[in-house]
């Protein structure tokens, strides 16, 4: 299972990047396969354990901030884990002229 979590902290204590930065371990000490970036961060597990993570998350962001906006998407698909690769690689096997990410401009 995919899911896709944005921990969103409003009225917040601390700056946004220390927040995020508070989450981090709670990603690490999960059994979740994980990636951020830079809108929210793709999950990739058990339901239970992904739901578990969220209401952690929460209980963080809320120590920092007077209102939290959470959004959770979920893909639910049969498959055998490894779908965060999976999805990314099955776009690089067709070979795309153009690269997947830009993360420097030239000017």
């Amino acid at each position: 299972m995919l899911a896709e979590l944005r921990v969103t902290p409003l009225e917040t204590k601390i700056s946004f990047a220390r927040l995020i930065a508070d989450l981090i371990p709670i990603l690490v000490e999960s059994p979740l396969r994980y990636q951020v970036h830079a809108m929210g961060t793709t999950l990739e597990g058990d339901l239970g354990e992904i739901l578990a993570l969220v209401e952690r998350a929460h209980t963080v962001a809320r120590e920092h901030a007077d209102r939290v906006l959470i959004e959770l998407s979920i893909d639910d698909r049969t498959l055998s884990g490894g779908e965060i690769v999976h999805s990314l690689q099955h776009v690089r096997e067709l070979r795309l002229s153009a690269p997947l990410e830009r993360l420097v401009t030239e000017r």
